[in-house]
């Protein structure tokens, strides 16, 4: 199929994006017969990303971020002809350790002191903290030596790093908080403002600025309604799940269990 009939089928401009680079990858795959690997990508990235490249069609592909349940991956894009796998993706993964006396520190506090050295987002996978002191970090391997070099602190606490075999990654869930929660109604507004603990005007600027994210893709309608399963993310504040709408109360409020990512 055409390029531009693929890319007609997306009807955001992120999930256009997102096609439009896997078609770029593929095409170059078949130019060159060599394998072309994307960026890391969220959930919704991927899914454009995976259509695009089936309706391509021409070309294999996997993806891969590091682990099974991973939620940010690498997608490999190569020639039909050839056989590849999870091992094929290129990632590596670093750890940073902040020693026996650090704690309290976050996937956002490892997410933040990368991104404070000028890196892209779409460098880093996921993030997987133990202990609140240490993290394994997946990475694009071009950015390793930079790392290696550049990060030594995680919030006000030294940090060492190493460079870890992947097959030697110890993954685990994803720590959570839960908060409990009423709201007047299921807005993006209402229930973020819940989650993060702000209230909704100064939610307001963040959201017509693209900065709150509904599912990993940006809302700028405080109105915008959400629904049990949804994910919502605030710049500079981490995410959360809304898990579950409990009914609601005798003055018509609506109750909440939100899994706000620690």
């Amino acid at each position: 199929m055409e390029r531009e009939k693929i890319l007609e089928r997306f009807e955001h401009e992120t999930e256009r994006l997102a096609a439009a680079t896997a078609l770029d990858r593929a095409v170059q795959t078949e130019k060159t017969g060599m394998p072309q690997a994307t960026d890391f990508l969220d959930p919704y990235q991927q899914r454009a990303v995976e259509k695009a490249l089936h309706l391509h069609g021409d070309v294999k592909y996997i993806s891969w971020g590091g682990y099974q349940e991973a939620e940010r991956v690498r997608v490999l894009v190569f020639p039909v002809v050839r056989q590849m796998n999870t091992g094929d993706v290129p990632l590596a993964v670093l750890e940073a350790d902040a020693g026996s006396k650090a704690d309290g520190l976050s996937h956002r506090d490892f997410l933040g002191a990368i991104l404070g050295l000028g890196l892209k987002r779409e460098k880093i996978g996921d993030i997987i903290v133990a202990d609140e002191r240490c993290a394994q970090i997946f990475v694009s391997p071009e950015i390793v030596p930079y790392l290696q070099s550049n990060l030594i602190q995680v919030g006000s606490h030294s940090v060492s790093i190493r460079e870890m075999d992947v097959a030697d990654v110890a993954a685990t869930e994803p720590r959570n908080r839960d908060v409990k929660a009423t709201v007047a109604s299921l807005r993006l507004d209402a229930v973020a403002s819940a989650g993060f603990g702000l209230s909704r005007s100064k939610l307001a600027p963040a959201i017509r600025a693209g900065q709150v994210k509904l599912n990993w893709q940006s809302v700028k309608s405080a109105s915008t309604p959400v629904k049990q399963g949804d994910i919502i993310s605030l710049a500079g504040r981490g995410r959360m799940e809304l898990a579950e709408v409990r009914g609601e109360s005798k003055k018509g409020r609506i109750h909440l269990l939100l899994k706000k990512r620690i």
